[in-house]
């Protein structure tokens, strides 16, 4: 039995399991970092200067994943290939490691895309049930967030463009009020002045806010950073989305959001790269069941990369949704770094 500490949250036990029918995986843990990079395949137009640098800052405050018995993952997300898939769909790229199509592709509500909350998240809550509340619960104690700084959005009126900042935040010396004046040190790890904490590299310039709704544009990259660690090693685990979008309903005064929602695209490679650390972690290289949960992690493959299907090539990404809660808080000072720790072979 091996103790993990997710984040700088409290220990919980972790025995590998032989539950759940996908794999395992996620941005699990009581300490989290989120950005995004912009792409210039938004809504048209250079980024939009904002030469006071003032803006609102908008921290997480709660996380939603999709958890449940009834289907509640096919509301998750967006449909980011623009179709509506199901296992028998001859337009969808071919399933990856051996997978089934009955597997990776049915999609959601409307095409949502998120095979994440479909085949992963179930077996995450299998070997880990907590999961999901200890998320919660290490940003209720201040142990991490992630902030948008909402660049000189005014306090009404439509902006059809404007730029946004995410910046991934470290651990607070108290827990949160959640008024306003909680400070929330930077993770240096996307700023391009490490010394500089509002020199986040991670920008919507596309940005827009019609009647109460924030849209940061598509086809945006979404970084999650995890730091984890055991009584005597410690790691970080990136989870990157790509051609994400993400979206929230403003507060009349702006200073909060509620039905926030990201969706995106993990590479698969990549998203087993980092699932390789916690297996070091743990001591479990080279162990036979978790080389196939890491299996199971490349059969959850229902898309390409870059959010389009083809079915000339085999799927290389895995479709994710996440929901979230927004309040006012401040940006800090530039906060530690995330460790970056080994990975199994």
């Amino acid at each position: 039995m091996t103790t993990l500490a997710v984040g700088c949250g409290d220990a919980v036990e972790n025995t590998p399991g032989t539950g759940g029918g996908g794999g395992t995986g996620g941005q699990g843990g009581s300490s989290s970092s989120m950005s995004s990079s912009s792409s210039s395949s938004g809504t048209g137009g250079g980024e939009v200067s904002c030469p006071s640098m003032e803006g609102t800052v908008l921290a997480v405050k709660q996380l939603y994943f999709g958890e449940g018995n009834s289907g509640e993952w096919k509301k998750v997300g967006y449909n980011l290939d623009n179709k509506v898939s199901t296992g028998s769909s001859d337009d969808v790229c071919q399933p990856n490691a051996g997978g089934s199509p009955q597997t990776a592709f049915p999609d959601g509500d409307e095409g949502i895309d998120n095979s994440f909350g479909k085949n992963l998240l179930p077996t995450i809550l299998s070997l880990y049930p907590m999961w999901v509340k200890d998320i919660n619960n290490g940003i209720m104690n201040g142990n991490f967030t992630a902030l948008v700084k909402l660049m000189c959005l005014p306090p009404s009126g439509d902006v059809p463009q404007f730029t946004t900042k995410l910046f991934g935040a470290t651990k607070l010396a108290m827990a949160p009020k959640w008024d306003g004046t909680d400070k929330w040190p930077v993770e240096p790890g996307h700023l391009s002045d490490p010394m500089d904490p509002e020199s986040s590299s991670i920008t919507f310039p596309n940005s827009s806010v019609i009647g109460a709704t924030f849209d940061a544009g598509k086809n945006g990259t979404f970084i999650l950073s995890v730091p984890i660690k055991t009584a005597s090693k410690s790691t970080s685990i990136k989870l990157t989305l790509y051609s994400a979008q993400m979206k929230m309903t403003l507060a009349d005064d702006r200073k909060s959001a509620t039905a926030g929602m990201i969706g995106g695209v993990l590479n698969t490679e990549e998203f087993v790269a980092e699932i390789k650390k916690v297996g070091d972690l743990l001591g479990l290289c080279g162990n036979p069941l978790f080389d196939n949960l890491v299996t199971q992690v490349r059969q959850a493959s229902d898309i390409m990369d870059d959010g389009t299907q083809d079915p000339g090539k085999t799927c290389n990404g895995i479709s994710m949704g996440l929901g979230f809660e927004m309040v006012e808080a401040q940006r800090g000072d530039v906060g530690p770094a995330n460790p970056v720790g080994t990975a199994c072979p």
